[in-house]
């Protein structure tokens, strides 16, 4: 349809509206024209020589932004992102789409309706070797695999939670480390394998500071009769590289901070290699790279170019199935165990 330029505005001045604004601005294609936070001294500082909106509906109400980039906390994803389509603007959003599948749904029905596109951060799948490590899957190069493992062991100090007015809390993001920070990881077992025919949780709050869990595990039953595991903690000190582990008959690969670290194949197959991604800006910062990946592809699929390759609906099965790990806990089935020593 067209090349033109697509114009962003950044709502939500913390870390991570800090963060987009920097990416699109350092993004050919893309151009930041107004922030907007709540807190208008910290909008003032993150926003430069650009604009600041006194409140949501001047952004909403200015004809030079094209997208808004919802850098919130979670609970205010839905309730800004349907405001914005109904204005005929875009929606980018940050993780989780919505604390719920309901309103999720109400957020992708209201974009479709205003014919807008709504687009879900998942930055881990344009790393290397993520989508390697995919597309050994989607060629059958890995053959069948069996069993798969998804694991987000970091830390978080109490002030994380208790300097903000929203984490730890049901309220605020509708669960915890499941919910927000291993979300990302969630997502790529969803993208691998499917969406999963059963789940099984267990949570643990071990935190006084927190409403939420700080840890959490599932058992998964994916299609092919592929057994998953994921495990998730906020409070592994002093904290770990993300995995997700794939074994099978033929192979098995390890991928860590999305780089695969181990891979073996049975026919001495190769490493396989990911796709060939524009180069980065120059001096953009590495952390920045995988994001600026994906703003490639949502502001080609604005213009018309190109598919979104996250769809809202994968990020809603996310939800989805996080809901069922809390809704499914293991403990709700009670099965007494005796044990008694060996004779």
């Amino acid at each position: 349809m067209t090349n033109r330029e697509i114009r962003f505005a950044i709502v939500g001045c913390g870390l991570m509206g800090e963060r987009h604004a920097q990416i699109l601005q350092a993004t050919p294609g893309a151009r930041v024209t107004c922030i907007f936070d709540q807190d208008l001294e910290r909008a003032r500082k993150v926003a430069g020589d650009l604009p600041v909106c006194k409140d949501y509906e001047e952004v909403l109400r200015r004809e030079d932004v094209d997208a808004v980039v919802l850098a919130l906390p979670s609970f205010l994803h839905v309730p800004y992102g349907i405001e914005a389509a109904r204005h005929g603007k875009h929606v980018v959003t940050e993780k989780p789409i919505a604390l719920d599948v309901d309103s999720g749904r109400n957020l992708i029905d209201t974009c479709r309706a205003a014919h807008v596109l709504c687009a879900v951060i998942s930055q881990n799948r344009f790393a290397d070797g993520n989508t390697a490590l995919k597309r050994a899957l989607v060629t059958g190069d890995f053959g069948k695999p069996v069993l798969v493992r998804g694991s987000v062991k970091w830390f978080r100090h109490d002030p994380y939670y208790t300097e903000s007015d929203w984490r730890g809390r049901i309220s605020g993001e509708g669960g915890g480390v499941l919910m927000n920070q291993a979300t990302h990881t969630l997502d790529l077992l969803l993208w691998m394998f499917g969406y999963p025919n059963a789940v099984c949780g267990l949570t643990a709050n071990t935190r006084p500071v927190l409403e939420t869990e700080d840890v959490g595990v599932a058992l998964f039953r994916f299609p092919g009769d592929i057994i998953g595991t994921f495990e998730a903690t906020t409070s592994a000190y002093p904290g770990f590289a993300e995995r997700v582990e794939v074994h099978g008959q033929q192979a098995s690969c390890i991928v860590e901070k999305g780089e695969i670290i181990y891979w073996e194949h049975s026919a001495k197959l190769p490493k396989p290699n990911p796709p060939e991604f524009t180069p980065p800006t120059p001096n953009l910062e590495p952390r920045y790279v995988l994001f600026q990946r994906q703003y490639r592809n949502i502001i080609a699929a604005i213009q018309g170019e190109e598919e979104l390759l996250v769809k809202p609906e994968e990020a809603l099965a996310v939800v989805a199935v996080t809901r069922a790990i809390y809704e499914n806990q293991a403990e709700t089935i009670p099965r007494p165990l005796t044990l008694t020593e060996p004779g």
